[in-house]
């Protein structure tokens, strides 16, 4: 090939692919937009492909570019193994970590997994990016780690599953006091709800019974597409919801919440570590996977963030 290109051209190509615009790439890795664009058309002009179309919120790779920075990533996650083996015999791991995750607990997760690996590796930098479940695997992204909630499909990606959900339904006292306490399953349906919308599509309020297994279908008051804003609604006492157990530990602790029907339980939601096979030997990600594994339910114990009533205008 006559064109050259140089490494440099690569890593702005990486830089632009991650943050999935020239204008995020300059901010997050503080690279001039003049520079990245000029090292992006030099490789592009070597390679004689186009590896970017622009979209209206955005770059999105080519088919070109899916592929050139699949097997481009890996140049630099070699010289990082490099880098890490040399660190490992000092006992030392530093540099960042890419970690993305399901946006239906990523803040809870993410943050928690984290906040853990940079207490003990204080050398440790992080990117964190948080998607839906349908984007996160379709998507165009470049990550050493995956947080993802549920049976993930079929690719070429590692798994190790950290541990297990699992769901109940929940009110507030304040909901308790103004409706009563729901007894029966047909109340319930009766009940104002918050549902979350995943992908477009209600979230089926799904519990089981020993044998016995039953879809609600309360009123959906207010429809969300993120468990923060349902465990609010629920917290200020406007409506039953349909959560996690971990996700409201605190706030069942603290008498913010009260479990409905507590026989009734959803059936257990896997929650996974991904991440691509050449990070399989790189120590620093290994950490990381092996460290969100074993510290599961540390994590889910002590998600972070809390959800507290407040009642606005008295004294």
């Amino acid at each position: 090939m006559n064109d050259l290109y140089e490494l440099k051209d690569i890593r702005c190509f990486l830089s632009i692919a991650r943050a999935g615009s020239i204008s995020r790439a300059a901010t997050t890795y503080n690279i001039p937009k003049a520079t990245l664009s000029h090292h992006l058309r030099r490789l592009e002009d070597a390679l004689r492909v186009e590896l970017f179309v622009r979209k209206a919120k955005g770059l999105e790779l080519t088919d070109a570019g899916k592929e050139f920075l699949d097997h481009s990533s890996i140049i630099f996650d070699s010289c990082e193994n490099a880098v890490s083996a040399a660190q490992r015999a000092h006992s030392i791991i530093s540099g960042r970590i890419r970690i993305v995750a399901s946006s239906a607990f990523g803040t809870s997760l993410i943050g928690a997994a984290a906040q853990y690996f940079a207490a003990h590796n204080p050398q440790i930098d992080f990117d964190l990016q948080m998607y839906p479940n349908d984007k996160i695997i379709a998507g165009q992204f470049d990550f050493d780690c995956m947080i993802f909630v549920g049976d993930p499909p079929t690719s070429s990606l590692m798994r190790r599953k950290m541990g297990d959900v699992s769901f109940g339904l929940y009110a507030s006292p304040h909901f308790i006091e103004r409706n009563g306490m729901p007894t029966t399953l047909d109340e319930i349906n009766r009940c104002d709800g918050v549902v979350y919308m995943r992908n477009g599509l209600p979230e089926l309020w799904r519990l089981r019974q020993g044998q016995r297994i039953v879809n609600l279908n309360p009123h959906a008051r207010f429809n969300v597409n993120e468990y923060w804003m349902a465990k609010y609604f629920a917290v200020e006492g406007l409506v039953i919801g349909y959560l996690p157990d971990f996700f409201v530990r605190y706030e069942v602790e603290q008498k913010g919440l009260v479990p409905i029907l507590a026989e009734w339980r959803s059936d257990d939601t896997p929650v996974y570590a991904l991440y691509p096979h050449h990070r399989h030997r790189n120590p620093r990600i290994m950490k990381l996977v092996d460290s969100m594994c074993s510290q599961f339910d540390e994590f889910v114990r002590s998600p972070g963030y809390r959800a507290v009533r407040i009642d606005y205008g008295q004294g």
